[in-house]
C-alpha cells in the first residue's frame, strides 16, 4: 500500500456552533474550529473513529440531553448545537464573502425517522467532500444542527451552504439548483423518506 496521501479536491475545516450562554453572546464566538482535513485517509480517520461517524453521540436524544464542554471556557457546559463541515477557509457565517451572494438549502428529517438520518447524514457528508458530482462544487459548507427538543421542529436539520443563490432566476443557476434538490431526494428515498420538504434561502442583504 502506498504511503502518499490521496489529496481531497478541497480543504475542510469541521467546526463545532454551541448553544449561547446569553442572548447577546457574540455568534462567531459560539464557534469552535476543530480540526482541518485535505486528504482521503484523513476524512476516513474522522468519519469512522469519532464521534463525527454517528449523530446520537453529538445531539439530544428523545429522552437525554447531552452536553458537552465549551472549549473556550471548561467552567461552563454546553451543549453542541451544530457541526459544520465547510472547505477552504470559508468561515459559517453569511457574512463571509464566499456565502454573502450566494444562498442555501435545507430540510429536516423528522425524529420519526431517527434511525435512519445518521446514514443519509454520512452519505450527504461523504458524496459533497468527495466531489462526486459536477454541481457540488456550488456547495461551501454543509451544517447540521439539532432541532430535536427544539420549540420549532423535532429532528436533525441539514443545510448545504451554497456560493449560487437558489432564488436566482438565471437559467443556468436554477439547473444546478434543481440538480442539487433531485440528488438530496434521490439519497432520502433510498432510506425511504419520502415526501421530504426542500426550503430555500437567499444569504444576500435585502
Amino acid at each position: 500500500m502506498s504511503d502518499q496521501f490521496h489529496q481531497l479536491s478541497d480543504k475542510w475545516t469541521i467546526s463545532e456552533k454551541y448553544t449561547a450562554q446569553n442572548k447577546d453572546d457574540d455568534y462567531k464566538k459560539t464557534i469552535v474550529e476543530i480540526c482541518s482535513i485535505r486528504s482521503v485517509e484523513e476524512f476516513a480517520f474522522i468519519m469512522k473513529q469519532t464521534i463525527y461517524q454517528n449523530l446520537t453521540d453529538l445531539f439530544s436524544e428523545p429522552q437525554k440531553q447531552k452536553q458537552f464542554k465549551n472549549f473556550k471556557n471548561n467552567a461552563i457546559e454546553t451543549q453542541i448545537e451544530a457541526i459544520q463541515f465547510f472547505k477552504n477557509d470559508i468561515n459559517p457565517c453569511w457574512e463571509d464573502p464566499e456565502n454573502e451572494k450566494g444562498g442555501d438549502i435545507q430540510f429536516e428529517v423528522p425524529l420519526s425517522s431517527f434511525d435512519i438520518y445518521n446514514q443519509l447524514y454520512i452519505d450527504i457528508i461523504f458524496e459533497i467532500i468527495g466531489q462526486q458530482q459536477e454541481e457540488l462544487r456550488h456547495v461551501n459548507g454543509v451544517r447540521v444542527l439539532d432541532k430535536i427538543n427544539a420549540v420549532k421542529g423535532n429532528g436533525i436539520r441539514i443545510e448545504l451552504w451554497l456560493d449560487i443563490d437558489p432564488i436566482d432566476t438565471n437559467e443556468q443557476v436554477q439547473s444546478s439548483i434543481k440538480k442539487i434538490d433531485d440528488w438530496i431526494l434521490k439519497l432520502a428515498e433510498q432510506y425511504d423518506i419520502r415526501q421530504l420538504k426542500l426550503k430555500t434561502q437567499s444569504h444576500k442583504k435585502k
